[in-house]
C-alpha cells in the first residue's frame, strides 16, 4: 500500500513539473532516466527500454526543432544571448565544449550532461536539453592519443509518437597521427545506432577536418540507412575545405535547415526541423 502511494506521488510530481516548466537538476531527472557509463553497459540499458512500459505523458511531438552547436566553452561575447535565442525557437539543443552552469541548464527544463576534458574544477563535454526527459542516457569518453584528452559522447532515448528516438550528441577524437581513435569512436556509435531499429538523430562536431575521416563517417552511417542533412546556404566551419559539423538523421522527414552566421563561437550552429516519418517505428 505504501509503495503504491509512493507511486501515485512520484507520478503527480512529475505530472506538476512538466506543466510549470520546471528546470529540472541533474538528479532530479535522474528518477526518469536511467544513465550508464560506458557501451556496453549503454546496449543493455537500450535493450531493456525497448520493451519497457512506455510513459506517455513524456512523448516528444510529431514535429522537432533540433539545434547542435560547438559553442567554444563559452568563451567569446554574445555567446549565451546567442544561445539563449536559438533556445527560444528550439526543442531539442545538442552542445558541443559545453558545461554545467545555471545559465545553461536553465534553458530547457531537461537536461543531460556526459563529461569529458577536465580543466581545474570544470569538466566541459557534451550537454543535451530539451522540454522532456531522456528514458536512457548513456556517455563515454575516448582519448585523443596525442594530449590524452577524453573526448565525450552521449546517446540519448526518447519516447516519441513514432516509437523511441535515438539521438546521438557526438564531440569526436580530433588530434592524431591516421584515424584509429577516430575509428574506435565511430565504431562504437555505429554499434549503438545498429542496434535500433527506429528514428535517430546523430550530430555534433565530428572533426572531419580531412577527406579520410569525411569517407568515414558517411560509409559508417550510410550503411545504417542514415542520411545527411543539407543545407543550401552552407557556412559550416570548415578546415582544409571539410565540414567539421554534420546532422545524420533516419526515420524523420527534414522540412527546414539551415546553418545562421555566428561570431560568438568558432563554429556555427545547425539548425533543422524536422517530421517523424510514420512508417519508421521501432520493431
Amino acid at each position: 500500500m505504501i509503495r503504491t502511494l509512493l507511486k501515485w506521488a512520484a507520478a503527480l510530481c512529475m505530472l506538476w513539473g512538466s506543466a510549470i516548466g520546471v528546470v529540472a537538476s541533474e538528479q532530479e531527472s535522474a528518477a526518469l532516466t536511467v544513465q550508464v557509463n560506458s557501451v556496453a553497459a549503454c546496449r543493455q540499458a537500450l535493450a531493456e527500454s525497448r520493451v519497457a512500459e512506455a510513459a506517455h505523458i513524456y512523448q516528444l511531438p510529431e514535429q522537432l526543432h533540433l539545434v547542435s552547436w560547438n559553442i567554444y566553452k563559452a568563451n567569446r561575447d554574445n555567446l549565451l544571448s546567442d544561445l539563449q535565442q536559438l533556445a527560444g525557437t528550439a526543442d531539442i539543443l545538442l552542445l558541443q565544449e559545453a558545461f554545467v552552469d545555471e545559465r545553461l541548464t536553465r534553458l530547457k527544463p531537461y537536461w543531460r550532461f556526459a563529461p569529458g576534458y577536465v580543466d581545474g574544477n570544470r569538466a566541459t563535454g557534451v550537454l543535451t536539453l530539451s522540454p522532456w526527459p531522456a528514458r536512457v542516457h548513456c556517455r563515454f569518453t575516448h582519448l585523443e592519443p596525442w594530449l590524452r584528452t577524453p573526448k565525450a559522447t552521449a546517446v540519448l532515448e526518447y519516447q516519441s509518437s513514432a516509437g523511441l528516438l535515438l539521438a546521438v550528441n557526438l564531440h569526436a577524437v580530433n588530434f592524431e597521427f591516421g584515424i584509429e581513435a577516430f575509428t574506435a569512436q565511430l565504431s562504437d556509435v555505429r554499434k549503438l545506432v545498429e542496434d535500433h531499429s527506429g528514428p535517430v538523430v546523430l550530430a555534433g562536431d565530428f572533426n572531419t577536418w580531412s577527406e579520410e575521416r569525411t569517407a568515414l563517417v558517411s560509409e559508417y552511417f550510410s550503411a545504417l540507412e542514415l542520411t545527411p542533412a543539407n543545407f543550401s546556404q552552407d557556412n559550416r566551419t570548415t578546415t582544409f575545405g571539410n565540414a567539421l559539423d554534420h546532422i545524420w538523421t533516419r526515420g524523420v522527414k527534414i522540412t527546414a535547415s539551415e546553418v545562421p552566421l555566428h561570431n560568438s563561437s568558432d563554429h556555427n550552429p545547425l539548425l533543422i526541423t524536422f517530421r517523424f516519418n510514420p512508417a519508421v517505428a521501432n520493431k
